[in-house]
C-alpha cells in the first residue's frame, strides 16, 4: 500500500494546508492595515519567523499583501480538493 494514499496521511496533509491558508490570509491582511502609517524608508516583512525582505517600501506593501491572499487561496483549494478526493471514491461520486 502507498503511503501516500494512507487517509490519514491525507487528512493532516488538508489540514495542514487549512492552517497554513489563516496565517497566509492573516498576514496579507496585516499587511493591508498598514496602509501609508510606515515610518523610514519602509517595513521588513516576516513570516512564520523567516525573513522574506528586509526592505519593502510604502508603495510595494500592497503588492505583498495581494501576494500573500493569492498564496492563501492556493493552499485553500489544494485543501479541499485533498478533501473532496478523501470524501469522495474516484470511480463513483457518493460518500465513503
Amino acid at each position: 500500500m502507498n503511503p501516500i494514499l494512507n487517509p490519514k496521511i491525507r487528512w493532516l496533509v488538508s489540514l495542514s494546508l487549512a492552517i497554513l491558508t489563516i496565517f497566509l490570509v492573516l498576514k496579507g491582511l496585516q499587511l493591508w492595515s498598514y496602509g501609508s502609517d510606515v515610518d523610514g524608508s519602509g517595513i521588513g516583512v516576516f513570516f512564520l519567523g523567516l525573513e522574506i525582505n528586509d526592505r519593502v517600501l510604502e508603495v510595494n506593501i500592497p503588492t505583498y499583501a495581494i501576494g500573500f491572499f493569492i498564496a492563501g487561496l492556493c493552499t485553500l483549494l489544494l485543501s479541499i480538493t485533498i478533501l473532496t478526493r478523501l470524501l469522495f471514491k474516484s470511480g463513483s461520486r457518493t460518500p465513503i
